[in-house]
């Protein structure tokens, strides 16, 4: 049986000395301040799941399962990496970023996409 928290806003955060860990501020609906404290591959397998859970939520919370939640790109920052990766950096106001590594051929498809205004490329998982 597990023990709910349910959270009624985050606060802040901090990351550990040697990039480790993270701990999350939130505060409870009581009004507490309640520490949850990540080590970094947690965290980054929790940031892999965290839009598939608000995609699902969303779908169902309208009814409809072509309801997606979009951000405002602002900006974006590609550069070349080793092995001939491209490294995409998309930002918003709010100042999310994400960063994705993308073949040279991707790349290119995803240009050419963008450019038609439409495109896709079959999944492989």
């Amino acid at each position: 049986m597990a023990n709910d928290i349910e959270v009624r806003r985050p606060i802040n955060f901090e990351t550990a000395t040697d990039g480790t860990a993270v701990r999350l501020l939130t505060e409870d609906i009581a009004g507490c301040t309640i520490g949850i404290i990540f080590a970094i591959e947690t965290l980054s397998a929790l940031l892999m799941t965290l839009p598939k859970m608000a995609s699902s939520a969303v779908k169902r919370a309208h009814n409809d399962p072509t309801m997606r939640i979009t951000y405002p790109a602002t900006d974006f920052q590609v550069e070349l990496s080793p092995g001939n990766f491209r490294i995409l950096t998309i930002g918003t106001l709010g100042g999310f970023t994400v960063s994705f590594s993308l073949t040279e051929e991707l790349s290119q498809e995803l240009g050419a996409a963008h450019l038609k205004g439409i495109g896709q490329r079959p999944k492989t998982h």
